[in-house]
């Protein structure tokens, strides 16, 4: 009977998988998700600088041209327009760090992470004056190429050249994050509270997501981040609670009830994001080999204890009844 009952889970669980259409490959993309802070944008909890309308881009002095340039490079960025980007910024000789920065807020938005890097090191070529929001698209853009070198250097000249902010801060943070590097982000917030300078929340779910990405995840380090986030008065965002799950991969089927059970308590609803990550995390997978396949992921779960296969198909269930 038990056998029976548990083949009957498998079924449910794998035509809950398929009918909320996760594909094998979701089980291995969680460091390829799209950044924080464009899934803020669609949550409205965006947290970004724009390089277009970052009032320190007043500071220079701008043609009639330079200020065309600027707009339209920003709205096309904005669009995720790349092409237009592209034939926008080759017509353009002049060297006003505004409208660098403008296209590489536009790189970064539209994942030409690659490209993004080539242009700031045209600016450093050319000479151009390299501000604030340069030193923080740079940062982001380095760190989605996995040049951590390069980003631990824009950091260190930022800070030599006293440019820590809210915004820099939030760049080196998210670096961090793409790097799973737990310490770094702990130094930030330090650094952060030292110098009085106002941590949000964004800033600590990228710190979350640094435990979620780390070679190890880290839900112990993780529920830190998110403990000291809420000591510091701020209402958590179904965004931060996706990295926060998205940490538990290697914790107790407790644990992960306990994150769903905070959300209920703070009246936030799971969205598809957090349903992918929690089964994830419930099924502690994270290579996409081991689920490739009707027969591999049958198999797989059939290694799985009771009380996960019971947990995983109720989540499914809400996922499905949720729409």
């Amino acid at each position: 009977m038990r056998s029976a009952m548990k083949a009957m889970m498998l079924f449910v669980l794998l035509a809950g998988l398929w009918l909320i259409a996760i594909p094998p490959t979701v089980f291995s993309a969680t460091r390829g998700q799209k950044p924080l802070s464009l899934q803020r944008d669609k949550t409205g909890y965006g947290f970004h600088e724009s390089a277009a309308l970052d009032p320190r881009n007043r500071l220079f002095v701008l043609n009639a041209q330079d200020k065309v340039t600027m707009g339209d490079i920003a709205q096309a960025g904005k669009l995720g327009d790349w092409p237009t980007v592209v034939k926008l910024f080759s017509k353009y000789t002049g060297r006003a760090p505004p409208v660098y920065n403008a296209v590489l807020t536009a790189a970064y938005r539209s994942g030409n992470y690659k490209a993004g890097t080539e242009i700031f090191a045209q600016m450093v070529e050319l000479g151009v004056n390299r501000s604030l929001p340069a030193y923080a698209m740079g940062m982001k853009l380095f760190a989605k190429e996995g040049q951590w070198d390069a980003v631990e250097n824009l950091w260190a000249e930022a800070q030599e050249l006293d440019m820590p902010s809210v915004a820099l801060c939030a760049a080196r943070i998210d670096a961090a994050a793409e790097n799973g590097d737990m310490e770094a982000a702990a130094k930030v917030l330090d650094l952060m509270y030292r110098k009085n300078i106002t941590v949000n929340i964004a800033h600590f779910t990228s710190a979350i997501k640094a435990c979620q990405n780390a070679d190890e995840p880290s839900y112990a380090a993780a529920q830190f981040f998110f403990e000291k986030m809420l000591e510091t008065q701020h209402k958590p965002d179904i965004v931060a609670f996706s990295s926060l799950i998205g940490a538990h991969r290697k914790a107790p089927l407790q644990k992960l009830q306990g994150v769903r059970a905070q959300m209920a308590t703070w009246g936030i609803r799971p969205d598809r994001l957090f349903l992918e990550k929690y089964v994830i995390s419930l099924l502690q997978c994270s290579l996409a080999d081991e689920l490739y396949g009707q027969t591999a992921m049958i198999d797989f779960l059939r290694r799985l204890k009771p009380d996960r296969l019971n947990d995983a198909a109720m989540v499914i269930d809400e996922a499905r009844v949720g729409g």
